[in-house]
């Protein structure tokens, strides 16, 4: 209610793009990758592949388009990685810079079990487990050490990545039980 949208010409003192970038630019923007490339085989549901066009700036005599590729599967990360890079070779430069190993699933892990089968008379996480598609430690400390049997768990989180991000303290106070009562009887 109350919008109101005008357009009027308007003087332009230089020309932001002459017309050969303008169609590059256009051409990167519709071409390029963006989403959901490949779901997991093992998990029914899950992304296994993504990509995202995070941030598209222009500056002095270019336009940087900076992407997210995210892999639970590293070969299938450097193929994404490889289309960009044929994609890019008739539009401009590319760069890949913040990377990090995918975290594939372990169908067998014994860390897993023994954490969802939980532990006689220990104060439960309420959250069931379940897979996610997301950039989080376990995939570097598995890149670094191959066979490694490892699980990410954490706090209630709510409206992650925006201002209004929030966690659930009661769920921190469970959580660390929980890791203290593990750690007890892992001795």
């Amino acid at each position: 209610p109350g919008l109101r949208v005008e357009a009027a010409p308007c003087t332009v003192r230089e020309t932001p793009m002459d017309w050969a970038s303008t169609e590059r630019a256009v051409c990167m923007l519709t071409c390029l990758p963006n989403g959901v490339q490949a779901m997991s085989m093992e998990i029914h549901g899950l992304v296994q592949t993504s990509l995202n066009l995070g941030i598209l700036a222009t500056e002095n005599n270019l336009v940087r388009a900076s992407f997210c590729v995210r892999s639970s599967v590293d070969s299938q990360k450097e193929m994404l990685k490889a289309r960009l890079a044929c994609l890019m070779e008739q539009l401009g430069e590319l760069e890949f810079f913040g990377e990090y190993s995918g975290w594939e699933y372990l169908a067998d892990s014994p860390l897993r079990e023994r954490l969802v089968a939980g532990l006689p008379g220990a104060v439960q996480p309420r959250a069931p487990h379940r897979a996610i598609h997301a950039g989080v430690e376990c995939g570097i400390f598995a890149g670094k050490l191959p066979g490694l049997d490892c699980v990410s768990i954490g706090p209630d989180l709510f409206e992650i990545h925006t201002p209004r991000e929030r966690m659930s303290i009661s769920s921190v106070q469970r959580l660390w039980a929980f890791v203290l009562e593990v750690l007890k009887r892992s001795k």
